[in-house]
């Protein structure tokens, strides 16, 4: 079973992706799990969702001697003009700084206050750019478009590291994706992202064998 380290200590960025990959036989590990390594913090201070995945994955893969996977996102919403567009800095509502950070209440509130905005509904795509790279250097890229329909009305649940989840219907359910199932939203990740990326993931990992 070959290992491969999910640059994150998001729970649930790291939950998303192992749903995403579990038809793959692979030992996935996230950044939480390797706090005896001692890894220094990587900055994130890329122009673009790609450049970040890129900064993550480089890094991590060399401190920690492990081949590394690194996804970054960015939100898009139509409608909403260019400089309310939250892109890269889905987190960074109070500037492109990384402090305040908000917490996943005041993001809640925020972006459910711009959806409000555009009439209570949204259509937008999240942009998911994924790096995979070697501790010796070698870097493996790719971007998935993800359309997504977004609501002013949060659910009542949150989901840690992931509070937008609240904002997010499933269109074939109508279900808030916070309130799914364990097994429902491994489902609905394993349709949204999980073919392309386990793809992508299975022959990078075979091209590093083969090289």
């Amino acid at each position: 079973m070959k290992a491969l380290l999910i640059a994150t200590t998001n729970p649930g960025k790291f939950s998303q992706l192992s749903d995403a990959l579990k038809p793959l036989d692979l030992a996935l590990r996230s950044l939480a799990d390797m706090q005896e390594a001692d890894a220094t913090e990587v900055e994130e201070n890329g122009k673009t969702a790609q450049d970040n995945a890129q900064i993550k994955a480089t890094a991590y893969a060399q401190q920690l001697n492990i081949i590394t996977l690194a996804m970054d996102n960015g939100l898009y919403l139509k409608g909403l003009d260019d400089a309310l567009q939250p892109g890269i800095y889905v987190r960074r509502i109070y500037g492109e700084g990384n402090y305040p950070r908000p917490s996943d209440i005041e993001l809640l509130a925020y972006y459910s206050g711009l959806i409000a905005g555009l009439g209570g509904k949204a259509n937008g795509h999240w942009e998911f750019a994924v790096c995979i790279a070697t501790p010796t250097g070698q870097i493996f890229e790719t971007t998935l478009i993800q359309p997504r329909g977004f609501v002013s009305k949060p659910s009542l649940k949150i989901v840690s590291g992931y509070p937008i989840e609240s904002l997010q219907i499933d269109p074939k359910t109508g279900k808030y994706i916070a309130e799914m199932t364990n097994d429902e939203k491994s489902l609905f990740w394993q349709a949204l992202i999980g073919e392309q990326l386990c793809t992508f993931v299975q022959e990078t990992l075979e091209r590093i064998s083969d090289g």
